[in-house]
């Protein structure tokens, strides 16, 4: 295998120099008998300019070929200089470079500049999501195409058990859109329902996965567009996200998909969509909001003990909630306890599901 020629032109082997003074000589047989030894002689020969590439090579004067090599060697030290004197502005233009892309690529997040970027990331990174997806949304009402998406995506996470949790702006309520979209997976019987809640007023957009990843609105570019964002992994910056979530997530008021209704009662645009439970289990939840115990409630229900216990568990499940303070909490806000399930009510049939005007 022929050797580089940058290899060859640092020195002359012994080998070489024997093969150069058989060709001078003409010794043919002796210069076949070096190149078989030693195949690189002939390259590196070439490579000096000493002989010429023929079968049978002639010798060229040295004092030339020196003058040559010289005159090329010269020529790579001039380059050589030139590149060392371009270093301080080479270097200032590398900085430079490196410190941009390092704003917009860094160890810990990755700026996301365009809507179609945004959402590849955000497809892949909830479509990971093994416990938690906590979702901020402020951007109002969602269009039909979007939403059609998220329910594949979001029945996906909870049917693998992940919790979801979302914040809308208080518009939604006006939406029948969303407000379909809310009520089909928050009223989920299967895997996991979905939670929703609602604020008035603005907050920032987010979306954090499993407390390990968020995608977050971008701050930082100047002239970024609407929907650049950036994906951030960095433990504290998540955590801290997180907690902004928490708080907001608090200040904000449950819902279930119901419309904002023009009378005061349960909407009427979206009918009993948004109502999760039957006549017996308002029953149960309406003497739990007044203080009674669980062994209380079930005396008045007339059930076993074990039965309301896997009633309220049934309902927990409903709600994606663990406690009972929280199933209170969530019933006290929802549609359902708006129901009139006295006897008299119009329209009331099995289950005395009618809302209240």
């Amino acid at each position: 295998m022929p050797i580089p020629e940058d290899d060859a032109t640092r020195h002359l082997s012994a080998e070489a120099l024997r093969l150069y003074g058989a060709i001078a000589a003409q010794q043919w047989d002796t210069a076949g008998a070096v190149q078989a030894d030693n195949p690189n002689a002939r390259q590196e020969l070439l490579a000096w300019g000493l002989i010429s590439d023929e079968e049978r090579p002639v010798a060229r004067d040295p004092q030339h070929a020196l003058r040559t090599m010289v005159s090329r060697e010269l020529e790579k030290a001039r380059q050589h200089i030139d590149l060392v004197a371009t270093m301080p502005d080479l270097s200032r233009d590398l900085i430079r470079e490196y410190r941009q892309v390092q704003l917009r690529a860094g160890d810990s997040s990755v700026y996301l500049a365009d809507q179609d970027t945004v959402n590849t990331r955000l497809k892949d990174v909830v479509g990971g999501a093994r416990r938690e997806i906590l979702a901020a949304q402020p951007g109002g009402p969602r269009s039909r195409e979007l939403l059609e998406i998220a329910v594949a995506r979001d029945t996906a996470a909870l049917d693998r058990g992940v919790d979801l949790r979302t914040i809308y702006r208080d518009t939604v309520r006006d939406h029948a859109v969303t407000a379909e979209y809310a009520r089909t997976m928050s009223a989920r019987t299967a895997g996991r329902p979905a939670q929703y809640r609602t604020l008035v007023g603005d907050f920032e957009r987010m979306v954090i996965v499993d407390r390990e990843q968020a995608v977050v609105s971008d701050h930082i570019v100047a002239g970024s567009p609407p929907h650049a964002a950036w994906l951030v992994t960095d433990p504290a910056v998540v955590a801290v996200l997180a907690r902004v979530f928490e708080a907001t997530w608090r200040r904000a008021q449950p819902w279930c998909g119901e419309l904002t209704s023009r009378t005061g009662g349960v909407d009427t645009v979206s009918g009993m969509g948004g109502v999760r439970t039957d006549r017996r289990q308002r029953g149960i939840l309406r003497y739990l909001c007044a203080g009674e115990s669980q062994p209380a409630t079930a005396r008045k229900m007339g059930v076993s003990k074990r039965s309301l216990e896997s009633e309220i568990s049934v309902l927990k499940g409903r709600w994606g909630v663990r406690t009972l303070n929280e199933l209170i909490f969530q019933y006290a806000l929802s549609p359902d306890r708006l129901i009139d399930d006295t006897d008299h009510a119009p329209g009331a049939g099995e289950g005395g599901e009618q809302a209240v005007a």
